[in-house]
């Protein structure tokens, strides 16, 4: 035998041994494996398999019923009487109806079924049965909502469509439960974090109308925008500044539409046009937004119904 040979001899006998050696590293890393080594070391020790683990750290073992196809835990023994008795007493049982009452509202809301939800809510909250758990558990499910939907809305806008029913019923809903009494003794930062949302809400859908030139409809949604609680005054600002613009074309397109309304004789529509903007004017003062601001509104409103009925304008 050349040395030649015996080197390749010798390197193949050291990789059968190391292949041995990993080959029994990784049956020693089988739990199978480690449970019977262990179980033969304790036989060894003449140790019974009990005392290898404590009884309180076993496993609830199972049995397999034979009608059907799936382990059943064996039942624990029986508690004393007086440690049931102190359980009960230290750990309140919940409320079986009121727990099953959320998870209604909960499930309608979530698939959308806003009707069938203020169908559940309406009536607990005229009877001042609702709680502070649950005005708070519905006011979050409420929030996820309009999120959702306000999502949705967005990304249908872009693709051209877009359904608004959906939001403002999650936003009815909102603001219904937002407006109740036990909705005052909810944490602060819920109530803020669900009215931002509102907000949001709101204000995206009177932008939405706004664009496309459904004055009537953005003007009612900036309003409601306005009159959530506590959404702060940067919010406001934008929201009056949103109202104002829409106010003002509103007003424009009125003034366009007078001399058509008037060629046809139509008189009672068009002295109607001029005093709904009129009376979103008014409105929109009583909330508090300056003169100054409002002034191109109101003085193409004068001239509405200057054009309308001139001697009705002082």
């Amino acid at each position: 035998m050349t040395v030649e040979e015996a080197l390749l001899a010798l390197v193949g006998l050291v990789a059968l041994v190391l292949l041995f050696l990993g080959l029994v590293q990784v049956l020693e890393g089988d739990p199978r494996i480690r449970l019977r080594n262990r179980r033969r070391r304790l036989a060894r020790l003449g140790l019974p398999r009990a005392e290898a683990r404590p009884e309180a750290a076993r496993r609830p073992r199972t049995r397999t019923t034979p009608d059907a196809d799936r382990a059943v835990p064996v039942e624990p023994p029986d508690l004393p009487a007086a440690t049931i008795a102190a359980v009960g007493a230290s750990t309140p049982a919940p409320d079986p109806e009121a727990l099953g009452w959320r998870e209604q509202v909960a499930g309608r809301i979530r698939r959308r079924e806003f009707g069938e939800a203020r169908g559940l809510v309406d009536p607990v909250l005229t009877s001042g049965r609702l709680t502070v758990d649950g005005t708070a558990f519905l006011l979050e499910v409420c929030s996820t909502a309009i999120a959702r939907d306000l999502w949705r809305l967005r990304r249908g806008q872009r693709r051209g469509t877009g359904e608004e029913a959906p939001l403002i019923a999650a936003m009815d809903i909102t603001q219904v439960i937002l407006d109740s009494e036990t909705a005052a003794s909810v944490d602060a930062a819920q109530r803020e974090r669900v009215a931002r949302r509102l907000w949001r809400g709101q204000t995206r859908l009177g932008l939405r109308r706004w664009r496309a030139g459904d004055f009537e409809a953005a003007v009612d949604a900036l309003f409601r925008a306005l009159a959530v609680p506590g959404i702060g005054e940067r919010r406001r600002r934008l929201a009056r500044d949103l109202l104002v613009r829409t106010l003002e074309d509103m007003a424009g397109q009125s003034l366009e539409l007078i001399p058509q309304l008037r060629g046809e004789g139509d008189r009672a529509a068009a002295l109607e046009q001029a005093q709904r903007v009129l009376e979103h004017i008014r409105r929109a003062r009583t909330e508090g937004l300056p003169a100054e601001d409002l002034a191109v509104a109101a003085s193409r409103a004068r001239q509405l119904l200057e054009q309308i009925e001139p001697t009705s304008v002082q």
